[in-house]
């Protein structure tokens, strides 16, 4: 199952990884315990940062979903530090990488200041956008898209700030935001009763404890300027982290107008009409057998201790969930976990009874 706890599993083995061959790289090229560092040993720590680390980020992260703007950062960060740990930089595939990963850094500024210039030129239309897309949605990553392709039409990149936007605006501006209810509407929590609260106290009071001894660690061992750039990757991290629990407290499930929403922090989003549900049940669908499902949706949250979902609803027809990027995948089935998971049940129960019914006549 996509984004299911197997999804979250392969992230921590993928994170696992990264550590290891940072950590070994570092031992390599700083430490030296196989005096002296030979050109051969420089390329081989080239090669685990370029191509190793990108590799297994695409394979345990990325997989299916191809997309050079998920992959080139991660290249571009193991060349870096490459390049920063390295004793030396003789070899020849260092001077044409350097230049090769400046011009694709070039081109990535070029793009945000291309971006950030159409922008500025149509902040006001864009205000009156998101005013008119506030009234008739309930999350800000859709409100903001809605407003950005009204404004400047369909465009691919826009997807790229709608998701720097989502993370600045859950980070910084919603502390003491609460869940305001519209009219003839119905909403479950997905949070009060799990444990996430939890699991984000602990990750961030790591992240913490991270950027202040990461810090001061790179910078007396290593250098000063990879201390910043370690430190501004993990205060973004941190911010991601911070982001996505607000998230998560201010966007439980809406049912209006025979219509369900439900946003899972700032990692997913899906709409669809509940006369499309062909029906619902308690999970029965094994956890080997939802790891392997490609076109499913999961409503859920992480924990510290790992749980099945409530409910497994299925649909009659595919319908589109946005991901991270402007992604997006059709989806044929939704796994479910609520705070007030029976009067859900009832609710979409009464839904699939009511449109048997009419099937039926």
């Amino acid at each position: 199952m996509v984004h299911s706890l197997k999804k979250n599993r392969s992230i921590y083995i993928f994170i696992i990884l990264a550590l290891l061959i940072i950590s070994s790289n570092y031992t390599l090229m700083i430490i030296q315990p196989f005096e002296p560092v030979t050109d051969t040993l420089i390329l081989a720590s080239l090669f685990d940062l370029t191509i190793v680390l990108p590799l297994f980020f695409y394979l345990f992260v990325v997989r299916n979903r191809f997309s050079m703007i998920t992959l080139l950062p991660v290249v571009i960060g193991g060349f870096w530090y490459a390049y920063f740990i390295v004793p030396h930089h003789d070899i020849a595939i260092f001077h044409y990488a350097k230049y090769g990963i400046f011009l694709i850094e070039g081109l990535f500024i070029a793009i945000e200041l291309f971006l950030a210039v159409l922008l500025i030129r149509k902040i006001p239309t864009l205000i009156q956008h998101y005013k008119l897309q506030k009234e008739n949605s309930f999350y800000y990553p859709a409100t903001i898209r809605r407003a950005l392709h009204q404004t400047f039409g369909k465009k691919k990149l826009l997807d790229i700030l709608v998701y720097d936007f989502t993370i600045f605006y859950y980070a910084f501006f919603v502390w003491k935001k609460k869940w305001d209810s519209k009219s003839d509407t119905r909403v479950f929590t997905i949070h009060t009763e799990s444990g996430y609260f939890g699991l984000y106290i602990m990750l961030v009071h790591a992240m913490v404890i991270e950027v202040i001894g990461v810090h001061f660690l790179i910078a007396h061992f290593w250098s000063p300027i990879a201390a910043w750039i370690f430190t501004i990757l993990d205060l973004y991290a941190l911010a991601w982290i911070i982001a996505d629990y607000h998230a998560v407290r201010l966007s439980p499930i809406v049912i209006k107008d025979r219509k369900l929403f439900a946003q899972v922090g700032i990692r997913r989003e899906i709409e669809f009409e509940l006369d499309n549900i062909k029906s619902i049940q308690r999970t029965v669908t094994v956890k080997k057998a939802r790891a392997q499902e490609k076109n499913s949706f999961a409503i859920t949250l992480p924990d510290l201790f790992e749980e099945d979902p409530q409910f497994e609803i299925e649909l009659k027809s595919p319908v589109v969930a946005y991901l991270p990027f402007g992604k997006k995948m059709d989806i044929t089935k939704l796994y479910v976990t609520v705070d007030e998971k029976e009067k859900f049940f009832q609710e979409m129960n009464s839904y699939v009874k009511e449109n048997h019914n009419v099937f039926q006549q």
